[in-house]
């Protein structure tokens, strides 16, 4: 690779000032030559964007074949030809084997020099699928950094050299009793014994996690494996893991559980327990939950990154027009404003951009939560605790005594606190807090189910708002949509003239076609006619036709505007916004 340098400028990678600019960045002490960091890894490093353009570039200088996922299909019984552990020191994957020849995609221009090395390594490995009696060839390909990652992940599973390793010490499965330090941080490496090992791999299943952007974790133990799927976006997805690791459910269980400082030796009953770990320098909190089930304990872990969760008014996903009323909304000084939806909407992180919003030095905010997520800069929080009597309602009546202006209550779950929340709005308090309805009509209704007065929620009542999380489209992979004919609703007019787009995945967005979410809102305030159709005992119906006629948007309305706008495709909105009523007579005459 003399003339790569060269090679590269003359491709326009970077210009000579900014090749010269990642040299000079390097240490002044180099390394001998033989393991001296090559350049297109030192690039790549500075660079990570470049990484396509990189090796595009690298494979037409070689004059080797760039390798394409897309185009590939990884036979589950490829793993037994090549060890975990060489895969990942290398990065390196076998595609396929046909007789004797082996065909592998390697990251490293350097190891194509190796192959035969490999070849004869592999010699003595038994558990090869139609194994020929003569020696191997090896075909290399080239495949970007990321591709080849992304192909040992699928065809080995998560921290598959770290499982082979405690399987090929021991060989049994071994209770871990490792205290763990009040802050994790994953970037540490331990010792390289068995109990280590057993930390590297929930390491490694944590880290994985972070860097997916994923908010729950869920192992499942079964009759004859074990089940980890990770929650992006919203969905559920089925993480490829380690043969075997069935035998090891008992130590990353009891690993997981001594991080969050529970009780190991307790099997039969729910516990609940908390990590806080470092991830690249940034805390992520971690809430643990474990329930027994009929083949084991079950663990569920919900990952609260700071970073990713907290967001700013502007970037929730607000319309122009919603954006211009909910900031006059904020500026109220006294009265109840709700956010609905179903669990896992977002509604608590557009609670959190309000009160943010709101958070100066002359405004004293109060919340209640259960549990507090994130700790907001400026604002006294506080946690309930049923246990100890510690709820909702018996906390509202204490933090009126500390004369706050803005109170953030988590959830109206029943009528004492409904009753105390509408207490505080009328008597001078702007009051936050959440209910569970599938829409922003039905929220007062709800109230007037709970017991309380309808003439309280028609003077207490300002805003509601209903929301939804749509996944937004990959910027990557996606494409003007071939025919927009179907489309679950009548209305078109929301469309308007933007072009419809869909996604088939790539490698960038795990080839979901999806990748991060933004949200989709209904919202109201109320009038004279709403207040006297509250006051007159009316119906969700009632209160829908009055806020469309002010100029409320429905949901689908909301994420037809995505769609417009190329964020999200016409199955996501229609997935998340859908009326969800079934007509029993239509379905069975069908």
């Amino acid at each position: 690779m003399k003339n790569l340098d060269t090679f590269l400028i003359q491709k326009n990678i970077l210009t000579p000032d900014e090749f010269e600019a990642v040299n000079a960045s390097e240490p002044s002490e180099k390394l001998p030559s033989a393991t001296a960091e090559p350049i297109y890894y030192r690039l790549l490093r500075h660079h990570p964007e470049l990484e396509n353009k990189l090796w595009k570039s690298l494979a037409e200088f070689l004059q080797v074949e760039l390798v394409d996922p897309h185009q590939l299909h990884l036979e589950p019984g490829l793993a037994k030809i090549l060890p975990a552990r060489i895969a990942h020191e290398h990065s390196i994957v076998p595609l396929s084997l046909k007789g004797n020849q082996l065909e592998i995609a390697l990251a490293d221009p350097r190891q194509f020099e190796k192959c035969q090395e490999l070849a004869m390594l592999l010699e003595d490995n038994r558990d090869i699928p139609n194994r020929l009696q003569q020696p191997f060839t090896i075909v290399g390909r080239l495949g970007q950094p990321s591709d080849i990652a992304l192909m040992i992940k699928s065809l080995y599973g998560i921290g598959a050299d770290t499982v082979q390793d405690i399987l090929d010490e021991s060989g049994t499965q071994k209770e871990v009793m490792i205290l763990a330090p009040e802050i994790v941080d994953l970037s540490r490496d331990e010792s390289s014994d068995e109990d280590a090992a057993i930390i590297r791999f929930v390491n490694q299943l944590l880290l994985e996690a972070v860097k997916m952007g994923a908010s729950d974790i869920h192992l499942e133990p079964f009759e004859k494996d074990m089940r980890i799927r990770f929650r992006v976006d919203g969905i559920l997805r089925r993480e490829p893991v380690p043969e075997k690791l069935k035998h090891l459910e008992a130590a990353i269980i009891s690993r997981i559980k001594i991080m969050a400082h529970m009780d190991i030796a307790e099997k039969r009953l729910p516990q609940d327990g908390q990590i806080r770990l470092q991830v690249v320098g940034r805390p992520v909190d971690v809430r643990v939950s474990v329930l027994p089930t009929m083949f084991g304990q079950g663990l569920a872990l919900r990952l609260l990154d700071k970073q990713v969760a907290f967001r700013k008014l502007g970037h929730l996903g607000l319309s122009d027009d919603y954006m211009r009323l909910y900031k006059h909304i904020l500026t109220l000084s006294h009265g109840v404003i709700l956010v609905t939806g179903p669990t896992g909407s977002g509604k608590t992180t557009t609670l959190y951009a309000s009160l943010n919003e709101i958070n100066n030095q002359i405004c004293k905010i109060i919340t209640i939560e259960d549990p507090i997520e994130y700790q907001l800069e400026g604002i006294t929080q506080i946690q309930v605790k049923p246990q100890i009597g510690l709820d909702f309602a018996n906390m509202l009546r204490s933090i009126l005594r500390h004369d706050p202006d803005v109170i953030m209550v988590g959830e109206i779950r029943d009528r004492s606190t409904a009753q105390i929340a509408i207490s505080a709005a009328m008597t001078g308090h702007l009051v936050f807090s959440t209910l569970h309805t599938n829409d922003a009509p039905s929220a007062p209704i709800r109230l007037l189910e709970m017991g309380l007065e309808p003439y309280l929620v028609s003077s207490a009542l300002e805003a509601v708002i209903a929301q939804r999380l749509v996944r937004l489209l990959c910027t990557h992979c996606r494409k003007p949509a071939e025919s927009t004919d179907f489309l679950p609703w009548d209305d078109l007019e929301a469309l308007g003239q933007g072009t419809v787009y869909k996604s088939n995945g790539c490698p960038s967005c795990s080839m979901t076609g999806f990748k991060g979410r933004t949200a989709i809102f209904e919202m109201f305030t109320l009038n004279d006619t709403i207040r006297q159709i509250i006051l007159n005992h009316g119906n969700t119906e009632q209160i829908r036709s009055a806020a469309l006629a002010i100029g409320m948007k429905t949901l689908q309305q909301s994420g037809l505007e995505k769609v417009n706008h190329g964020l999200t495709s016409l199955a996501e909105v229609y997935r998340v916004a859908r009326d969800e009523t079934i007509d029993m007579q239509t379905e069975m005459n069908k």
